[in-house]
């Protein structure tokens, strides 16, 4: 009796071993040991619905005043914005940017001006993105974009020669516009990250009730341009 038990259970390992059942079971295992369920592939490359950046370097070049009174003079730029795409092809953009006043040689008022401390600059817009080409799997997909917003020149204890006296001129803010264009960069390797390179014309309308240094009797004109980082949500 033990002899056949023992015959039977090596008949039963024999069956489950047997080279037909083995193969099946161990492609069985191979299946379930590779698959992977479909939210861990790997998101496809380029934009997605939306997208969050920040650009901590650049510069705005402000050019175009009045030669007898007011300054061109440069800022250093860094801000944030955030994208939504629309279609393939279109996005909004809300953006704010601040542009730290540097120490500069600038021309007021016919005269030199040696190491002049410049406003701060605060910018705010919402933009239209456009992408000829589109953005589905694209590793450099490249845009051109126009908005509307406002500038606001910040008083500092330095400004006063200026006019921009900090007890009282505080802020001034002038309605923009802004026409650019740029790049986005993405990688394979981390197709959720990317890089984002941008110029913006910026558009600064006169404003009458600013002191003389910047926009009061005329538009000014800025050219900025930004290198930052994003991050972007896939669908």
């Amino acid at each position: 009796m033990r002899n056949a038990t023992r015959a039977h259970g090596n008949g039963e390992w024999l069956f489950l071993f047997s080279g037909s059942n083995f193969s099946l079971l161990t492609s069985l295992f191979l299946f379930l040991a590779c698959a992977h369920p479909a939210s861990a592939q790997p998101a496809a490359v380029g934009p997605g619905q939306l997208e969050l950046g920040v650009f901590p370097l650049g510069g705005t070049f402000f050019v175009g005043g009045d030669d007898n009174k007011e300054v061109d003079f440069n800022v250093y730029s860094f801000g944030a914005n955030m994208s939504y795409y629309l279609t393939k092809r279109a996005a909004v953009e809300g953006e704010f940017g601040i542009g730290l006043g540097l120490a500069q040689d600038v021309v007021f008022n016919n005269k030199n001006v040696s190491h002049g401390q410049m406003p701060h600059v605060w910018t705010y817009a919402a933009n239209v993105v456009f992408f000829p080409g589109g953005t589905a799997g694209k590793h450099v997909p490249y845009y051109v974009t126009a908005g509307i917003g406002a500038l606001s020149l910040q008083s500092r204890l330095l400004t006063k020669q200026f006019g921009y006296d900090v007890d009282i001129t505080g802020l001034q803010t002038f309605i923009t516009e802004n026409v650019g264009g740029g790049v986005k960069i993405f990688r394979d390797a981390a197709p959720e990250w990317g890089f984002r390179a941008d110029y913006r014309y910026l558009i600064v309308n006169a404003n009458n009730d600013a002191p003389a240094f910047f926009a009061k009797s005329k538009s000014r004109g800025g050219h900025r341009i930004t290198f930052g980082v994003l991050y972007t949500w896939k669908k």
